[in-house]
């Protein structure tokens, strides 16, 4: 492989490459999001029931992008409904529901005879093995999802605050929720189909918890978050490529060294 050819989208490296960082223009913002709100459980369910999304789009014939983006996108609408009215505390109910939609998953691909599902590469990702017509639906998709929240930024940001206070502000708040939940299933559901259900999370919240530790505001805390991101994901794919290291797994360990970077400076200045 020349030096070229890792930044080339026509090549598969480079096409993983610049999928992952299309990838990062969601997981950066909305991981902050996600560590601010505590909804780390809200989305580790989201990332579990992708799979059952994706034999769903299998079993209609819509795909397993549209699919996983229905379906999580459906469930989590579903969720932040249930969870306003709920006679189980919030983690009980997700790490349930999270559970019981991947084995209701698995047992459904077990029984898909006349389909050859490969379940490690919904599990630990294979953006290695996307197609062209996938890898341009992951770019376009994840534009989408960054020009929605830098238009309702200010929103997200009054929500996590307060969400109390953002009423009295006049913000229509069950509206900016919807949209929120939304923007995050899309992007749990690009990440599913990139670097796997087990791991998507791991990558909206180690950068995120990184980046909080040694900023000072909210859109520091974002672009932090999204080196921390591209750095991982560069450096992952080469370490994936020369030393044939499974290409996620690798990212996300690199995700918990440079965290690991971060709280070391964070000590020292203490000091």
């Amino acid at each position: 492989m020349q030096w070229l050819d890792f930044i080339h989208p026509n090549h598969f490296i480079g096409q993983a490459v610049w999928a992952l960082l299309a990838l990062s223009l969601l997981t950066a913002p909305m991981g902050c999001f996600v560590v601010w709100r505590k909804l780390s459980y809200f989305g580790a369910t989201l990332a579990h029931s992708a799979i059952l999304g994706a034999i769903l789009g299998l079993l209609t014939g819509v795909g397993v992008l549209f699919g996983v983006i229905g379906f999580t996108a459906v469930l989590a609408v579903f969720l932040s409904l249930w969870l306003n009215n709920r006679h189980l505390s919030s983690d009980t109910l997700l790490g349930m529901i999270a559970h019981l939609t991947l084995a209701i998953g698995v047992i459904a691909i077990s029984l898909m005879d006349n389909l050859r599902i490969d379940l490690n590469a919904y599990l630990f990702g294979d953006v290695l093995a996307i197609s062209r017509p996938m890898f341009y639906a992951m770019l376009l998709l994840a534009l989408l999802g960054a020009v929605v929240i830098a238009y309702y930024w200010r929103s997200f940001v009054n929500l996590s605050i307060s969400p109390e206070l953002a009423q009295v502000e006049g913000y229509a708040v069950k509206r900016i929720e919807l949209v929120f939940t939304l923007v995050l299933s899309l992007t749990i559901a690009l990440g599913m189909l990139s670097i796997g259900a087990l791991l998507i999370v791991a990558t909206l919240i180690i950068p995120a918890a990184g980046a909080r530790i040694v900023s000072n505001h909210l859109k520091q805390m974002v672009g932090i978050a999204w080196l921390i991101t591209a750095v991982s994901v560069v450096f992952g794919m080469l370490a994936a490529y020369y030393l044939n290291f499974p290409a996620g797994p690798t990212i996300v360990v690199l995700q918990g060294v440079l965290f690991g970077f971060c709280y070391a400076i964070q000590l020292l200045s203490r000091k």
